[in-house]
């Protein structure tokens, strides 16, 4: 680990402190707000599931990390680039912000957890309950989906609502 990841880390373990952040099951018939963080290269994947929770009458928000050095956000999409990251990573963009500001009853990442932007941004979400997947052992999820390789994000989209439709029911189809 070099020496900006030692610092960003001890930032964002600070500000955990600070968190207000009451942890509960939900799936999707007791949801009713959804974050979801996404990279652009998972545009068609991320409208899917968008639209797939907004025909379930779930409201949802949503934020793109844009990682190449020179990305130009595209009109209509909210999210921040690597320029505007502090040079330990962390977020400042006022659309991650109000991002982090918003109270989910669900956070879905659908990254993968690959860089510390979107890892910052899960920890430091008040979501009731995280699910995505991460490679790493400490993650900041509270269901990380298991996988051999990292998956692709249709993939991970479909497993993600494979749990959230079965978890808390009291029989399983």
């Amino acid at each position: 680990m070099n020496l900006k990841s030692i610092i960003a880390n001890r930032e964002l373990k600070a500000k955990l402190e600070s968190v207000n952040r009451k942890k509960r099951v939900f799936n999707l018939d007791s949801a009713s707000s959804i974050g979801i963080l996404w990279e652009y290269d998972q545009r068609e994947t991320f409208l899917s599931l968008e639209k797939e929770l907004r025909n379930m009458g779930i409201e949802t928000s949503n934020l793109c990390y844009f990682p190449a050095k020179n990305a130009v956000i595209p009109r209509g999409i909210i999210g921040f680039t690597r320029k505007q990251l502090s040079w330990t990573e962390i977020p400042k963009s006022e659309d991650a912000n109000n991002f982090l500001l918003k109270k989910f009853d669900i956070l879905i990442d659908l990254t993968g957890q690959k860089s510390f932007p979107i890892v910052y941004l899960t920890a430091l979400s008040s979501a009731a309950f995280k699910i995505g997947h991460s490679s790493e052992l400490v993650n900041y999820l509270d269901i990380n989906i298991e996988f051999d390789k990292h998956p692709e994000p249709k993939h991970l989209a479909e497993e993600v609502l494979y749990f959230l439709k079965r978890i808390n029911k009291t029989a399983i189809e």
